[in-house]
């Protein structure tokens, strides 16, 4: 509120928490301009009375789990504190002794604090219910009170898996639609864990545009990973400022995210200018190089990129052309498909093409060296199309000779035309599926990630041609108009009964149901016109995997404390030669964490994280000959009855085959389920100036 001597004043309740709170001010006049105050004030926040509770990242259903409920005392004065876990149905209350004989139980506790001094009760409960359930806990005594709500997150045992059945609604022609889909699980699924989610939205974009920006993360890893990181930074914001829906706080995470990828990556580039996974520790540059040099120049949209990394990196590209045109591979790329199908002649080649021809508009001498490199490059590609049986390799081939300006595109895209799939009028390929080794599969074909690059690549053909009335047919054959959307959509199966309508006020906005319990089948039927898109969703845990291992492992408890665990790990691989870049999960128990230092490392390991409740192990490859690490893991929280934990293996660069190159091996650890009696509990008890050390540090 102003008043006539100049000055403001105002209150405001300070926010329930502990930390100290910075306030300043400025002030605008009409005549003076702009005034800053010339310090600032500080507060320090604290509660006299409060609680908190010390719960685990996640547990498996089933654990028993002790909530470990801390009670400060911040007054002088001694007092009885009633602690009590409000009782529902995500959980079950157990009862049972600590080592010194005292019942620990889900009933309320009284707890005498000493004034200045905190205090610990445990609350053991066994969760039931998967996902996160809701834990609230108060604490009362005469002179004071507080209460806290949080919550748990439960995962269902096994590994998860997932599959989806687009179903896409035209209704120019007619005006009605219907579909059956089933939805089916294997015999090994999880029971609970079962979960089935439906969206319908009135745009085909719709799905992939929403949370996109969820799609921009920090990129890590390798040199390779990290640009499988960075790409989809460039990419989602080169898309989100082309439709115009860049918004400035997605635009600054990805901007940021890009600078640090961007630095991250030079750490992997060798002196001559090329790049490779590993660095100068890789024995060549590699291919990689192709892929950087393109990414980075979409990047200098949106970040400051220097154009002589990018020279020199062409520089080592073009010298690496054979005299008749085509590219060599001098290092060793474990992702494949980074640098075009196999990643060795006509592919290669091609991919190394587009990479060139996207950078034509650097200056300089380089530019007549590149538009011959390109030149000599399309000569190949034109006269190797006869021999080209690959639907992959056409795909991006097509695209390649397109953007070269060759003729020749529209003989490669016709004969990549002959193998296109349609299916309830859409247009894909598919690229050598190979479904023999599985144990099972759903009910509907699902589409690899290489599938969906070739027919990305055939879409890039439309777009250069601006041929966009035949690249609609990879939608649905046909323009959607908002204006003449409307339509109703059913839902029915043996569980779910709903509907969805789809106008021009709602038709960018994804809806969704998730039916309880999982249907068994769903029927969708629509009427009206226009076109729509409804998506089944489908997702489960499994005990055992779903395709033929290619991998065997086994894994052997060295080592078996109460609060340590060492274990020994093997992997080889099943089938001729070596694996690609390959990726060992290790789940650790709930309650224990990884002990970094243990970890006794092999030649072929690259890189170590830990994510969540799973170490990761990164391998440049496995051979033939078993690789094996030996860890250990100690306890952190008070856990008991841990359910086995997943251990798999699998190929890093091929995430259609995760299931396929995954086995998962049950690992039990008998002695880590012990009766919560023996655990030997850790009471905390602080005094009030250590408290406010340590949250105050916290604060500032």
């Amino acid at each position: 509120m102003f008043i006539s001597d100049g000055h403001a004043r105002f209150s405001a309740k300070a926010p329930d928490t502990i930390t100290s709170w910075i306030a300043s001010a400025f002030a605008i006049n009409k005549d003076s301009g702009l005034g800053i105050s010339s310090s600032s004030a500080k507060l320090n926040v604290f509660r006299s009375f409060f609680i908190s509770l010390n719960l685990p990242y996640a547990v498996v259903r089933n654990e028993e789990v002790v909530i470990q409920v801390n009670i400060f005392n911040y007054l002088s004065q001694d007092m009885n504190v009633l602690v009590t876990l409000e009782k529902n149905t995500d959980f079950k209350n157990i009862i049972v002794k600590d080592s010194s004989g005292k019942q620990l139980h889900t009933t309320p506790q009284t707890v005498k604090i000493k004034g200045g001094e905190a205090a610990s009760v445990y609350f053991p409960i066994v969760p039931v219910k998967i996902g996160k359930i809701d834990l609230s806990v108060k604490a009362q005594s005469s002179a004071a009170a507080d209460g806290v709500k949080r919550k748990l997150l439960v995962e269902p045992e096994g590994v998860a898996k997932d599959y989806n059945v687009p179903v896409i609604i035209d209704l120019t022609k007619n005006n009605s639609f219907e579909r059956l889909i089933n939805i089916t699980f294997p015999s090994s699924v999880v029971a609970g864990s079962e979960r089935v989610r439906i969206t319908a939205i009135g745009d085909f974009m719709g799905p992939t545009i929403t949370g996109l920006d969820s799609l921009l993360r920090m990129p890590t890893g390798c040199g390779e990973q990290t640009m499988i990181g960075f790409a989809p930074d460039v990419f989602v914001s080169n898309y989100l400022k082309a439709s115009g829906q860049l918004e400035d706080s997605v635009k600054n995470k990805a901007i940021g995210f890009m600078q640090k990828g961007y630095q991250r990556e030079l750490t992997f580039q060798h002196t001559d200018g090329s790049f490779s996974a590993f660095g100068e520790s890789d024995y060549s540059g590699s291919m990689l190089t192709a892929f950087v040099v393109k990414t980075f120049h979409q990047a200098k949209k949106h970040v400051l990129i220097d154009d002589s990394t990018i020279l020199k990196a062409l520089d080592w590209i073009m010298y690496r052309q054979t005299p008749d045109g085509s590219f060599y591979e001098p290092g060793n790329v474990v992702h494949s498909q980074l640098k075009g199908g196999s990643g060795t002649g006509i592919g290669l080649t091609a991919f190394v093409t587009i990479a060139l021809v996207e950078n034509k508009d650097l200056y300089g001498a380089i530019v007549s060296r590149l538009q011959t490199a390109i030149n000599k490059a399309q000569s190949y590609l034109e006269s190797k199309l006869l021999t080209i049986k690959d639907t992959y390799t056409l795909a991006i081939t097509s695209y390649a000779l397109a953007l070269t300006g060759s003729n020749s595109s529209k003989i490669a895209y016709n004969d990549l035309e002959s193998a296109a799939i349609f299916v309830d009028g859409t247009k894909h390929w598919e690229v050598n599926q190979d479904n023999s080794n599985l144990y099972w599969k759903p009910p509907e074909q699902q589409a690899t990630a290489i599938d969906i690059e070739a027919t990305s690549y055939a879409l890039l053909y439309h777009a250069h041609n601006k041929d966009y009335t035949s690249e609609l047919g990879f939608l649905g054959g046909g323009e959607n108009s908002l204006t003449g959307l409307n339509m109703s959509i059913n839902i029915n199966g043996d569980t779910i009964k709903h509907q969805f309508s789809l106008g021009k006020q709602n038709a960018l906005v994804l809806q969704s149901v998730e039916p309880k319990p999982a249907p068994s089948f769903v029927n969708i039927s629509a009427t009206g016109s226009g076109f729509g898109l409804v998506e089944v969703s489908v997702f489960f845990n499994v005990e055992q995997e779903l395709k033929q291992p290619r991998f065997s492992m086994n894994v052997t408890l060295l080592e078996e404390k109460l609060n340590r665990l060492t274990l020994r790990t093997c992997t080889r691989y099943l089938m001729t030669g070596a694996s690609g870049m390959t990726v060992l999960e290790l789940g650790i128990p709930t309650g224990f964490e990884l002990d970094s230092e243990s970890v006794i490392e092999v030649s072929t390991l690259k890189r170590t994280e830990t994510v969540d409740r799973k170490v990761i192990f990164y391998f440049d490859k496995i051979t033939q000959t078993e690789t094996c690490l030996t860890l250990s893991v100690t306890r952190t929280d008070l856990v008991a009855k841990s359910q086995p934990v997943p251990v798999r293996v699998y190929d890093y660069y091929s995430p259609e085959l995760q299931q396929q190159l995954a086995v998962i091996r049950r690992l039990y650890l008998k002695n880590i389920n012990v009766k919560l009696s023996i655990f030997r509990f850790r009471l905390i008890k602080v005094t009030v100036a250590e408290i406010r050390s340590v949250e105050y540090e916290k604060a500032m």
